[in-house]
């Protein structure tokens, strides 16, 4: 079967069923390929089921609370398999939402694998092979998770960030190989419901990609991301002892270190080179950049006119609302309109506890990049929406120059993760620590730290000093 298309967009998740949407919004003939199911790795297998579990996960302490404040619950069963069942429903909910709207736009959604034929053409395998004539195509066939030599999926019992959220029980132990922000958002759902979790990193420390003092604060926080963690730590293989438990083989100063678990889950990274073959991009003019991944402007083209590319098929950062916004900007592109991308204010969230969530300038960069730096901090020691939840752990901090101009922000606390979005609001409006301090909010709530530390900055705090 063959047919033409104005747009041609590979694969569904995040990026791609938005730019589809978008693209038929913009009045395209739109066709959607995705070889799996509609939405992603995020909502299927990463983001939406690891973030339910983790909710799910924090009630216990929730119920710790509860019992401290009179409201005795008696002894607490955890039925792994219903919390699994619910959290499913929240996928499919999700994934009808989707493939609703990709009916109501008019978007040909397709199951099958897509390759290039040429510049202009690509074929679909599937249930019914496809030959699709495009004008203008996106490829948004995101990433997986990265395989280390020695620790090779095919053997048992080791699995990625994925498997791992789709196990029928609570396991006893888990060694998680990677100190990332998937790695450690593992030790909070599993721990939460009673596992114990170790892990290994070949840095000298975890979370890397935030500054020390955040990390130092959430390992504060709670011994559930303090012990168990071997950091300066290379996995090198594994092996089974008698009873068929996997071991974690790895080195550490030089000593060889073996940490047994029901599973060893690698989360070292992710990676989307694999789909570039399967993609056949030889076939068209796409180039690679000196790192391998997809060439891309700030309009999301790649090297082929008529060919664009976003989300992690793009290459990093591999964050879902980065690839829903270049989803749109592509899909604006392949209409015609001049749209370019924008992430210089590009949040990021973390659902350890507490939440960890980013945006702007961290304190050390504004140093280097600024003479005179203004600093405001909150704990949430001070904040009455904390207190009044009994989640008092972290704090926010507001970063600007000497001329009072917001330059970032960073937030470990409860709802760091929905806070973060006015922070970022107010870095895309070039707010002031006056305009934040100005805002009328709400009392009491969580947001309300951001007026807090302005005033901090500028040494007019009212319940801090």
């Amino acid at each position: 079967m063959s047919r033409d298309t104005d747009l041609a967009v590979i694969g569904a998740g995040p990026g791609g069923y938005t730019a589809a949407i978008r693209g038929a919004q913009k009045g395209l003939n739109v066709v959607l390929v995705e070889r799996e199911t509609v939405g992603g790795v995020c909502l299927n297998h990463g983001c939406i089921p690891a973030k339910a579990l983790i909710h799910a996960a924090g009630f216990q302490r929730d119920i710790d609370h509860w019992n401290a404040l009179g409201i005795e619950t008696g002894p607490v069963d955890v039925d792994y398999g219903a919390i699994q069942e619910w959290k499913d429903d929240v996928i499919n909910k999700l994934d009808g939402q989707v493939l609703d709207s990709l009916e109501h736009y008019g978007v040909e959604f397709i199951t099958g694998t897509a390759r290039f034929e040429d510049a202009t053409t690509i074929h679909v395998d599937g249930e019914v092979d496809r030959t699709i004539d495009f004008d203008n195509a996106i490829i948004a066939t995101g990433s997986q998770p990265i395989e280390i030599p020695g620790l090779e999926y095919s053997q048992d019992r080791v699995i990625s960030s994925r498997e791992i959220l789709q196990v029928d029980e609570v396991p006893d132990e888990i060694v998680v190989v990677g100190g990332g922000y998937i790695g450690m958002e593992a030790v909070t759902k599993f721990s939460k419901f009673g596992a114990r979790v170790k892990i290994v990193e070949a840095l000298d420390r975890v979370l890397s990609e935030f500054e020390p003092e955040i990390v130092d604060s959430i390992q504060e926080t709670s011994e559930m991301y303090s012990d168990d963690i071997y950091t300066s730590t290379l996995a090198q293989g594994v092996e089974y002892d008698e009873d068929g438990t996997p071991e974690l083989l790895a080195e550490k100063n030089g000593d060889e270190l073996r940490l047994s678990g029901d599973y060893i889950v690698v989360a070292a990274g992710r990676e989307p080179n694999s789909a570039y073959d399967q993609l056949q991009l030889d076939a068209t003019d796409v180039d690679l950049t000196e790192k391998g991944f997809i060439a891309v402007d700030d309009q999301c083209q790649t090297t082929a006119d008529n060919i664009l590319a976003v989300g992690d098929a793009a290459g990093p950062p591999y964050l879902a609302h980065v690839a829903s916004h270049e989803g749109k900007v592509a899909a604006a592109v392949a209409a015609g309109e001049d749209a370019a991308v924008d992430t210089e204010y590009m949040p990021t969230v973390m659902y350890t506890d507490p939440e960890v969530a980013t945006v702007g300038l961290s304190e050390a960069e504004a140093t280097e990049q600024y003479d005179d730096v203004l600093v405001g901090r909150v704990p949430m020691t001070a904040s009455g929406r904390a207190l009044t939840m009994d989640k008092t752990e972290g704090y926010l901090k507001v970063i600007a120059d000497a001329n009072e101009q917001l330059l970032g922000v960073r937030i470990v606390g409860p709802r760091a993760s929905d806070t973060i979005a006015e922070a970022t609001l107010a870095l895309e409006m070039d707010a002031s620590l006056n305009d934040i301090a100005n805002t009328l909010h709400a009392h009491p709530t969580f947001p309300e730290n951001l007026v807090e530390a302005a005033e901090d900055a500028k040494n007019e705090a009212i319940h801090t000093h």
